[in-house]
């Protein structure tokens, strides 16, 4: 490793002193867009409001535009194609769980789904999902110990399946697709991606429905977005609440209830930025660099530092557990509080498993990374 820790552990932007921020979700946001909301914080666009005060109901005034700019954004983004809707949700993607198997299930018909077992996030939804249809596993990864991903050639899909669910990134394992699975023709795949969308291309078309909750990538938590296929909408289970239902909240431009306008408002203004950027292609190649810094700096300890996805083909470039010395956990606990110690906050992995997690979503700068690097580094230098 060649890179030094810096002395300040502290980022200024625009006058912003920020930590080093690697929490798994709620995730750092962009410093940029935090002070653009803080000067508005009172007085969205003149109005002597903040857009957070305003009714939803007011046609053709700020809170619509604004979501409608939320999700025009969105769709430019990730270049939605046209004959898919998008929808904002609030309960994230746990509600999401529930609502997939309520909304597609009437969509086709068909009550049992298809499941790709790849973690915690996977077993969730398959939980929910198992109170309204049969659940069939069409392949367990925990077999392989989270650590692989088999061809979909391999996978035990069922014939009468309403669809077949992935998790595009398991955030506690750090298991994660590196490319858009394929299914035979006639198959639908949905796909949670709370801590994929925004970071990464990828072709909705090979999708009937995507689902991400905003606190990763789009925005504060409290909003989820949801990608379905036009076709799959309105036909849910009659035991499918208002508050979940596709049509419903597309018949009434993400207005049935009174949603998260905050979040929504920051989503707007991150999807903004991001397309200033450049867009997704910029934001892929951003996400990229910072992984692989992490990744180098792992396979260069000599075997100090772990990573528990080993293979290229599946490492998460987002959420990336680490072990030392394959499990130490008293060093593990030494490295946080030093490194808590030292600003480089909430890199404990999650309670489930331990160890060490290095998140690294759209908000946080390659400047962090390479700090966060250095410290590490340091660490192993003191204690191999």
């Amino acid at each position: 490793m060649t890179c030094e820790s810096k002395s300040n552990t502290k980022i200024e932007i625009n006058g912003a002193q920020r930590a080093y921020n690697f929490s798994a979700g709620a995730a750092m946001l962009d410093t940029e867009v935090m002070l653009e909301c803080q000067k508005e914080f009172v007085n969205y666009l003149g109005t002597g409001m903040g857009v957070y005060e305003m009714s939803q109901r007011d046609v053709g005034g700020p809170v619509q535009i604004m979501m409608e700019k939320a999700s025009n954004n969105m769709r430019e983004l990730m270049q939605v194609p046209e004959n898919y809707k998008i929808l904002f949700f609030q309960g994230g993607a746990h509600q999401q769980f529930a609502a997939v198997p309520l909304n597609l299930m009437g969509a086709t018909g068909k009550n049992k789904v298809d499941f790709v077992m790849g973690g915690m996030w996977s077993q969730r939804a398959a939980a929910e999902a198992a109170k309204y249809g049969e659940v069939n596993v069409a392949l367990d990864c925990s077999k392989a110990k989270y650590k692989f991903i088999a061809p979909v050639s391999e996978w035990n899909l069922s014939d009468d399946a309403a669809y077949c669910h992935i998790c595009f990134n398991e955030t506690v394992n750090g298991l994660c697709f590196s490319e858009d699975p394929v299914l035979p023709e006639g198959k639908i795949l949905v796909a949670d991606m709370t801590s994929i969308l925004g970071t990464r291309k990828i072709d909705i078309s090979k999708y009937g429905c995507i689902y991400a909750s905003f606190g990763k990538n789009l925005g504060p938590p409290g909003m989820c977005c949801v990608i379905v296929r036009e076709d799959l909408i309105g036909k849910e289970l009659p035991m499918c609440p208002a508050i979940m239902s596709y049509k419903l909240q597309s018949d009434c431009n993400n207005i049935y209830n009174t949603p998260n306008i905050f979040s929504l408002y920051v989503n707007e203004k991150i999807t903004a930025k991001l397309l200033r950027e450049g867009g997704i292609e910029v934001a892929e190649a951003k996400a990229k660099a910072k992984a692989a810094l992490v990744h180098k700096c792992c396979d260069d300890s000599d075997g100090f530092y772990n990573l528990v996805v080993k293979d290229a083909k599946f490492k998460s470039e987002t959420a990336i557990p680490i072990r030392i010395n394959s499990g130490d956990e008293a060093l593990e606990k030494k490295f946080l509080v030093e490194a808590d110690a030292a600003g480089y906050l909430q890199l404990f992995g999650h309670f489930s498993v331990g160890g060490l997690r290095v998140c690294m979503y759209n908000g946080v700068p390659i400047e962090c990374v390479k700090d966060l690097l250095g410290f590490m580094n340091e660490f192993k230098n003191a204690n191999k």
